[in-house]
């Protein structure tokens, strides 16, 4: 899940995330970026049920060493997390809460592309009911951000499978074990 840092409602992602529960059972897994706002609500939910780490994934950010490590590409640190969070997860859904969504810029529109471009189906919530939301897709964001963030995901697409064709995949006629 992703969403504003400034999202007001922290029940209703609770109430999705109830929605969810009722849906997937043990099979729901939560990923969230350990943000405020959205993040922290789905944080504290997941706390709350007792979810650990098999089922609650989090990859926060420490803004501040982004900006000591490279002052001028610090902010390539979240769309980076993005990508490592659809890489390593593989969600099987996104759901986006935001009441300010702009398909040009900010993170969680970043993650929805992201998941969008990977096939990944995205629910975007607008505000407090949980009902009302619509599909998001790729069509609607411009089509130049989408083409940098398509190159993105394909050059991380190529370096996971190079690393994972280095360590040999488990199973793999090229595993050396």
């Amino acid at each position: 899940m992703c969403g504003s840092r400034r999202w007001p409602w922290p029940h209703t992602v609770e109430a999705v995330l109830d929605r969810l529960t009722a849906r997937y059972g043990q099979g729901l897994v939560v990923i969230e970026g350990a943000a405020t706002g959205a993040d922290r609500a789905a944080h504290g939910w997941c706390r709350r049920h007792g979810l650990g780490e098999g089922r609650h994934r989090c990859y926060p950010m420490d803004w501040s060493a982004e900006k000591r490590s490279r002052p001028d590409r610090w902010r390539m640190a979240g769309p980076e997390r993005n990508t490592r969070m659809l890489l390593n997860e593989q969600p099987r859904l996104v759901i986006a809460f935001h009441d300010h969504f702009n398909p040009s810029s900010g993170g969680t529109s970043d993650m929805a592309l992201r998941a969008a471009l990977s096939q990944v189906p995205v629910w975007l919530v607008p505000g407090p009911d949980v009902t009302v939301g619509t599909w998001m897709r790729p069509g609607i964001f411009p089509a130049d951000r989408s083409r940098r963030v398509a190159a993105e995901l394909r050059a991380a697409q190529g370096r996971q499978s190079r690393a994972q064709d280095h360590l040999g995949v488990p199973g793999d006629s090229r595993d050396p074990s």
